[in-house]
């Protein structure tokens, strides 16, 4: 049997021995690389995913298959998760804030947890039952048309429909933090890491995060508990006046709040030209069954400032492959590429975020606010083909309305509160399309760097020797 042995400090890279696939008698193999980072990932994405609750429709293998693509995009994406739970969160917060100063000190995170999320379902007598948000529930208890013993539940059943296992979080938490001592340990002894290791360990900085946001959502609750107003839906619509005369996109309460984030309209946006190219995203039809577990809610501003961290520093994570070993120098050229595009295009989103949704709104001039008619046109004289006094819009017309079906780019119908500004989609896109592809790249970049590591990589530490009586 080969002896393996340590390369010597000061060896210069170009002459670092190469080994292709290792196996476990040797050492440290290809697997015992490969295993524990598939199966850190796929816990922290199974443990750490809180969707919201299913349509009645669904049954348990379905829920099994939307929790499973929830969590293959958690793995993909991990700071999207994070975004999405910090909203939560946030959205969570205000709430608690809401009903304290409405006079209801016992509404607690679980209980906007669960609202969010869609754990109420109102039941009109006059309306098909859908399901309501936070913001909905404290409306229809501070107008009188649902008593507060209504949602207020005790925190026993919250915890009955919970069905959060803590073995299971137990076991996920154990394995992070093998991994990462594990990866120190290499880190600390110059033996070096692969770079699907380090992807891992940026990934568990992300899971971190959504663990802490999700703290207080319920996981996995499969039935909704119904309320019923005691006034009928029609008279609650007539008595809020016209902002709910307004056509919905969910339900009928969308009028008490519309205030959606802008990653939640880019989100939409991007959806609805997707279902354009015929790709499988179906449209769910007003009034909705349940809600999405790709909802955005907005961010407040201190919120907004760890989620830049969290972003920042999971993209930098990547950086400290900028000199690992590569098989081929364009492989490491790429890698660079790709990690520094990265950072820069989370850098360059939120500066487009504040100019367009902060900054530009304030200082805009009252003449930016004269819009042109869209149903401005121009006469012409006659001319072949052409009736006298016939009319056609002008140039400046055409380009105004493709502009306008660009903004709003909707599948089903108009909601003019989910318009995008073409200063904010044209350049996120652009930005976003670049992310995705450098993403692409450095995740199939760990896995075929897998095939010429360097010797070291493959080097066992032995932790016996951090004692130091053994040293």
């Amino acid at each position: 049997m080969s002896t393996v042995s340590a390369i010597p400090k000061g060896l210069n890279e170009s002459y670092s021995v190469e080994q292709g696939w290792t196996g476990q008698p040797a050492g440290r193999g290809t697997i015992d690389i490969i295993w524990p980072c598939c199966m850190t990932v796929f816990l922290c994405c199974w443990t750490s995913i809180c969707l919201n609750v299913p349509p009645r429709s669904w049954n348990r293998w379905r829920r099994i298959h939307q929790k499973l693509l929830i969590a293959c995009m958690s793995g993909l994406g991990p700071e999207f998760t994070f975004q999405l739970a910090l909203g939560q969160w946030s959205s969570a917060r205000r709430s608690v804030k809401q009903f304290a100063q409405s006079g209801y000190p016992t509404w607690s995170m679980s209980h906007a947890f669960f609202a969010d999320m869609g754990g109420f379902i109102l039941r009109p007598s006059d309306w098909v039952e859908f399901p309501l948000n936070a913001k909905q529930v404290h409306y229809l208890v501070t107008h009188g048309y649902l008593a507060f013993s209504d949602v207020a539940l005790d925190p026993a059943i919250i915890d009955d429909k919970n069905k959060k296992d803590p073995l299971t979080r137990f076991l996920t938490v154990c394995q992070i933090l093998w991994f990462s001592v594990n990866c120190a340990a290499r880190l600390g002894t110059g033996i070096g890491i692969a770079t699907m290791e380090l992807s891992v360990l940026a990934f568990m900085f992300c899971t971190f995060g959504t663990y802490g946001c999700w703290m207080h959502k319920p996981m996995d609750v499969g039935t909704p508990i119904p309320v019923v107003p005691n006034t009928r839906l029609t008279e609650i619509l007539v008595r809020a006046g016209e902002s709910a005369q307004e056509p919905y996109r969910c339900t009928p309460l969308d009028f008490v709040g519309r205030d959606c984030s802008s990653w939640h309209l880019y989100w939409t946006y991007w959806m609805n030209v997707a279902r354009k190219l015929h790709f499988v995203f179906p449209l769910e039809r007003p009034p909705i069954a349940s809600i999405p577990d790709d909802n955005f809610p907005p961010i407040s501003s201190w919120a907004t400032a760890i989620l830049v961290f969290f972003q920042i520093t999971y993209a930098a994570i990547h950086l400290l492959a900028w000199n690992f070993h590569f098989p081929t120098a364009t492989e490491r050229i790429l890698w660079r590429v790709a990690t520094s595009y990265i950072v820069c295009s989370i850098i360059g989103y939120w500066i487009i975020e504040l100019f367009v949704w902060r900054l530009f709104p304030k200082f805009r001039g009252p003449l930016h606010a004269v819009k042109l008619p869209v149903d401005a046109t121009v006469s012409f004289t006659r001319g072949p083909g052409v009736e006298r006094g016939q009319t056609k819009p002008s140039a400046v017309v055409k380009v105004h309305r493709f502009a306008e079906r660009l903004r709003t780019h909707s599948a089903g119908r108009y909601d003019r509160h989910m318009e995008v500004p073409l200063r904010a989609i044209l350049p996120v896109t652009l930005l976003g399309t670049g992310y995705c592809i450098a993403r692409a790249y450095i995740l199939l970049e760990s896995w075929i760097n897998l095939r010429a590591l360097p010797h070291e990589d493959y080097l066992t530490v032995e932790f016996v020797l951090f004692w130091p009586h053994f040293q």
